[in-house]
């Protein structure tokens, strides 16, 4: 049965979902940040760093970052924007009649946000999830009375057993920028894109549906609302600079991310954009 909001790490509050059949999500109000997902009879599927900084002023490495509204530094603002270091307010929980958990995060524009970005904002996250799948969708409302433009991205950490192991599939002849090669472009070649050493690469017109394969297992993203999709891996040298990466974790990550990048959202007053994110997992 799903319980109201705990304290969890650093004293934050979450709330854990659970499904009529098992699968459960841990989500924290700070950043409305799904730290956890594991599916009905499964094992964990997204990476948390275990020396992750639960504060009220930094970014959760792990789990899925919401990244609003701006994407990485292509802007004005701080890295990744605001969104991900923001307490949202639940505003609704449970399981409906087919045995789905849900649950319910907003965040409204404030005197901060509009200190640092001017828009007049709702944005709302919601998480859905049972059996071998979880959607988790990012609604942005312009509720002023001025035009807005915006980047996100859904900064998904997938857990794998070994990066150098995996691969993903559906990049292939997609146009790329290779933020680790210093921005150049390019166009993907590989059927199977691996992951060896740092990968930085935003994916322009990307596909609504790629597959990480493991020698294990596979798990599918499938992306709506989102045009683009960026793959990351710090590789060694990059990750051993990130004070909240344990050392050597770098081989337990992928990021897979659903962004919208190239061409920003642009809303006009009282116009809403919506952007979905499922993860599947297929077991052995």
């Amino acid at each position: 049965m799903n319980e109201p909001t705990s304290s969890g790490i650093g004293g934050l509050q979450r709330v854990v979902l659970v499904a009529a059949d098992g699968a459960r999500s841990e989500i924290y109000l700070h950043g409305a940040h799904v730290t956890s997902w594991v599916p009905a009879a499964g094992k964990e599927r997204l990476y948390l760093s275990e020396l992750a900084e639960f504060r009220a002023d930094a970014a959760i490495r792990g789990g899925i970052p919401v990244i609003f509204p701006q994407f990485s530094g292509l802007g004005s603002l701080p890295k990744h924007g605001f969104a991900r270091i923001t307490t949202w307010d639940l505003v609704g929980m449970g399981q409906d009649v087919s045995g789905h958990a849900m649950a319910s995060f907003r965040l409204p524009d404030s005197a901060a946000t509009r200190e640092l970005w001017p828009g007049r904002f709702v944005a709302e996250l919601t998480v859905r999830l049972a059996g071998q799948r979880v959607d988790v969708t990012l609604a942005v409302t312009n509720a002023g009375a001025t035009p807005f433009g915006f980047t996100t991205a859904l900064h998904t950490y997938l857990r794998v057993h070994d990066v150098e192991a995996a691969t993903v599939e559906g990049l292939q002849g997609l146009r790329f920028r290779d933020s680790a090669a210093g921005g150049v472009e390019s166009v993907e070649s590989a059927a199977r894109l691996a992951i060896q050493g740092e990968v930085d690469r935003i994916y322009y017109a990307a596909p609504a549906s790629l597959l990480v394969h493991e020698p294990e297992r596979i798990t599918e993203v499938r992306t709506d609302g989102f045009s683009d999709v960026v793959v990351w891996n710090p590789g060694a040298e990059r990750g051993a600079a990130l004070r909240d990466l344990a050392p050597g974790d770098f081989r337990f990550m992928l990021c897979i991310e659903a962004a919208v990048i190239e061409q920003p959202v642009h809303l006009a007053p009282g116009e809403t954009w919506r952007g979905t994110q499922a993860l599947i997992a297929q077991e052995p």
